[in-house]
């Protein structure tokens, strides 16, 4: 989870690219699933974008 290593810098993570339906095989048996992953790394990718407003306003 590097994503989240990164959230002190006042320069947001890069938007997190959603995956294609074919990444996901469909079977619910993939740990993790392509999906949870992209959900990680989009929370990650709202929070340093919070954070990076945060820090502009207080500019």
């Amino acid at each position: 989870m590097s994503e989240l290593n990164n959230q002190n810098t006042d320069t947001p993570l890069p938007e997190p690219t959603k995956p294609r339906s074919d990444d996901c095989c469909g079977g619910g048996s993939c740990c993790p699933c392509v999906w949870d992953e992209y959900r990680v790394a989009r929370k990650a990718w709202i929070i340093s974008v919070q954070k990076s407003e945060v820090l502009e306003k207080s500019n």
